[in-house]
């Protein structure tokens, strides 16, 4: 195909070359337009019209038509001709372009980078991702964009799972189908591998988001959901046997908290907002595999909370808000044990309840390695250094907007 192109094109310069070697030729023999009635009209302005020895001034003039038609002509040719020349240079400008281009692709062959080793190529890619939780798709950035480079990167992208593990769903756009085919796409990339999720549910969504999130419902490992505006949130949360990690921002009640029951089972990390201590106990009985947990509280005080024991987790992180509530923890330290709390991290709890404290320490005998206060929380260098007397190996650690201290 390359070859009849260019044959026509070889055809095409011929032809222009001819026709223009044809014009040149006819242009060597200068016209004369001179007649002796023509200088006598120049002397003579008012001269009659008179007949010459050999032609008559009708006889010129058809002549000069004649000329006048055949220039004409001429110029509609060369015009012609300079269209095509523009349409040939075009032509071969592209063409310098593509060869160019194939030149520097196969340079780029000759690079170390482009004779790495596919395991390699893929190690490199995924360093390339966004530091982001949640990635979106964007032509910008990766992976997506590593996919738009040549055809072998774009074969390794898409045939490097991790690189689509994770993804953040936008279900509030009007062009819902374009967006939850982009998404289909990305999922099926992910090839049976553990999935983390961030979106945000709406009632009239709901049914479209689990027809699009069906095949891959067991992948779902990790789950930042916001059903703020679903009124049966808890049919959100069927079938995600997988499921680790859990991020609610909303906030959770009591009864909502039970619907979700069989969820909470198999979670080993949650992020949620509980507004009672007893729902915060309660939430902890519901998970007996729970490693880490997040909890952003409003607490009030609550009598009568009863005992528990939580023997698995690790990692407690609690946000107050000293504007609802100036006392949240008092009474929660006396109800809970830890025995394998390793971090606990507080802020913005205002009053800090250091008795109940360090009574929990003892009854857990939890082998608590760091011990943050952070914002809002009033704690004192003498109430530190007798956690620090209890567990030699604590780190306390105060955070505010100003200093960072640490008691050993």
């Amino acid at each position: 195909m390359q070859t009849v192109s260019w044959n026509a094109n070889i055809s095409a310069i011929s032809d222009i070359i001819s026709t223009m070697q044809n014009m040149l030729h006819s242009q060597t023999t200068m016209l004369d337009l001179e007649t002796p009635y023509s200088r006598a009209a120049f002397f003579n302005p008012n001269h009659c019209a008179i007949e010459l020895e050999d032609q008559s001034i009708n006889t010129i003039i058809t002549e000069r038509q004649q000329q006048l038609y055949t220039v004409l002509h001429e110029i509609s040719d060369l015009e012609t001709i300079m269209d095509g020349i523009q349409n040939l240079r075009q032509q071969l400008v592209e063409k310098k372009n593509k060869i160019i281009e194939s030149i520097h692709s196969h340079e780029r062959l000759r690079s170390a980078l482009w004779r790495l080793p596919t395991e390699i190529l893929s190690h490199i890619f995924i360093s390339c991702l966004p530091e982001d939780k949640y990635l979106s798709p964007a032509s910008r950035l990766a992976p997506i964009l590593l996919t738009r480079i040549c055809r072998r990167w774009r074969e390794v992208a898409a045939g490097t799972p991790s690189l689509w593990c994770r993804l953040r769903l936008a279900i509030e756009h009007n062009d819902w189908q374009k967006r939850a085919s982009c998404y289909d796409a990305w999922l099926k990339r992910t090839l049976g591998r553990p999935l983390s999720l961030s979106l945000r549910c709406y009632d009239n969504w709901t049914s479209l988001l689990r027809n699009l999130l069906q095949p891959y419902i067991h992948q779902i490992s990790s789950l930042d959901i916001d059903f703020q505006q679903v009124e049966r949130p808890e049919c959100v949360f069927k079938d995600f046997s997988a499921l680790q990690e859990l991020i609610i921002p909303n906030h959770i009640t009591f009864n909502l908290l039970s619907s979700f029951a069989p969820l909470w089972a198999h979670l080993i990390k949650v992020e949620i907002s509980i507004d009672t201590q007893y729902g915060f106990l309660h939430l902890l009985r519901l998970c007996p595999n729970l490693l880490s947990l997040t909890n952003h509280m409003g607490f009030f005080k609550q009598k009568s909370l009863k005992p528990f024991k939580h023997a698995k987790l690790e990692s407690l992180h609690l946000y107050g808000n000293p504007w609802i509530s100036r006392d949240p923890l008092q009474g929660m330290f006396s109800a809970l044990s830890l025995p394998n709390l390793r971090v606990l991290d507080v802020w913005n709890t205002s009053m800090w309840p250091h008795e109940e404290f360090k009574t929990f320490l003892v009854r857990s005998a939890c082998p608590l390695e760091s011990l943050g206060f952070g914002g809002i929380v009033i704690t004192t260098v003498k109430e530190r250094v007798e956690y620090v007397a209890l567990l030699p190996s604590l780190k306390v650690v105060v955070r505010d907007p100003s200093r960072t201290a640490i008691c050993h």
